[in-house]
């Protein structure tokens, strides 16, 4: 279950605050009748809609539209509660206002977040002017306009709070990413350094040797000639040992595309990053190596851009002749999918391979990938 912020519990709260002056004028009689019955409507009306936002994070998560209209409920539902309220108790209804705004830096511009402010409190202040004095409407909507202007203002601190730590996992997914390769370059180049010194050195210093036992054992009086031909035996046996150690670290370049994946593969922020991978290695030559940990760093730098989703599962799998990737998310989705740069690089590094990759989405439903990498090795 997705788990709700401090400030999230705390506008509802506020509301409750908000309206709890006119739920105690309508539980004593001052306000009854269809007054009574149409504040009750439009206070659940604006509950209903704050908490299906707060549950589902319409304004957060879903399309623009949808937070669009998720704001002019609330704002409506507000305007009708106060228009409805008596006495005091209508300025501490005009207060939920504050929550309404709260979502505008969400859907709208900074321009028109500001515009739709202005409206705002100018509506207030004539719906109050309706009851009230012109100096109480103009004072208390200057108060309200003061409490727009802080929540406005903190909302928008706290989305590029979030943007700034948004770009700050991506740059830290994608050091992993450069990370993990980097090292297992090292170790490679690592064993083929280790095997050609042992070839240029030890292997031909034993070549000669060998050669040199070999002359020796012809040249040596019978005692001495099966002392040397025993020595050159062990020389031979030592030699091919060398070459098999040799042509082991030549072979042994392959990577282990799990382990490079598994460091890559932790929590960020506020995405939950969820591996499933074989127990054993998955070995793919260096190329490959880079393609798959490349593949899931697009994944997850995706995921943190664009999907907005609390959970992101990765699978990898050993197929006949293959391996494949596999990736989904529960964020917003998209009508359709939008091949940027580091989806266009994804797919040519597994087309040079000769895999394929497949990306769909639909909206509200998250994005779903699918990788496959021919590597001619059956599974294990």
């Amino acid at each position: 279950m997705r788990r709700i912020k401090p400030t999230e519990l705390v506008s509802i709260l506020f509301w409750l605050a908000c309206s709890e002056p006119t739920l105690m004028m309508i539980y004593a009689g001052t306000i009854r009748g269809a007054q009574a019955s149409a504040w009750i409507a439009a206070f659940t009306v604006f509950g209903a809609i704050l908490i299906a936002d707060v549950a589902m994070r319409i304004t957060e998560e879903r399309s623009r539209a949808a937070g669009v209209a998720v704001f002019v409920a609330l704002t409506l539902s507000a305007f009708v509660m106060v228009m409805l309220s008596h006495g005091l108790a209508k300025y501490a209804t005009a207060a939920t206002l504050i929550v309404t705004a709260h979502r505008l830096p969400r859907i709208a511009s900074e321009r028109v977040t500001w515009l739709a402010v202005g409206v705002i409190d100018l509506i207030l202040i004539v719906i109050l002017l309706w009851q009230d004095s012109v100096g109480a409407a103009v004072g208390s909507g200057s108060a309200v306009a003061a409490g727009l202007v802080f929540a406005v203002t903190f909302s928008r601190q706290s989305l590029r709070e979030r943007a700034a730590r948004t770009a700050l996992a991506i740059a830290n997914a994608e050091l992993r990413a450069s990370r993990e390769l980097l090292a297992e370059n090292s170790r490679a180049a690592e064993r083929l350094r280790i095997s050609r010194d042992l070839h240029d050195t030890l292997g031909h210093h034993l070549a000669a040797l060998s050669i040199q036992l070999d002359v020796a054992s012809r040249r040596a009086p019978e005692p001495v000639a099966q002392d040397v031909h025993e020595a050159h035996a062990i020389t031979r046996l030592l030699l091919s040992d060398v070459r098999d150690v040799v042509g082991t670290l030549r072979r042994d370049t392959d990577a282990d595309a799990v382990a490079l994946i598994r460091a890559m593969c932790r929590n960020i922020g506020d995405l939950a990053i969820h591996l499933e991978a074989p127990e054993g290695a998955l070995p793919v030559d260096a190329a490959q190596a880079e393609a798959l940990v490349r593949c899931v760093q697009e994944v997850i730098t995706n995921t943190l851009k664009h999907a907005k989703a609390g959970n992101l599962w990765i699978q990898l799998a050993r197929v006949d002749g293959g391996i494949t990737v596999r990736a989904s998310d529960d964020g917003r989705g998209a009508a359709r999918v939008e091949a940027g740069t580091g989806l266009t690089g994804m797919r040519e590094r597994f087309a040079q391979l000769g895999g394929e990759v497949d990306v769909t989405t639909t909206v509200g439903d998250g994005f779903a990938v699918r990788a496959f990498m021919p590597t001619g090795r059956a599974p294990a």
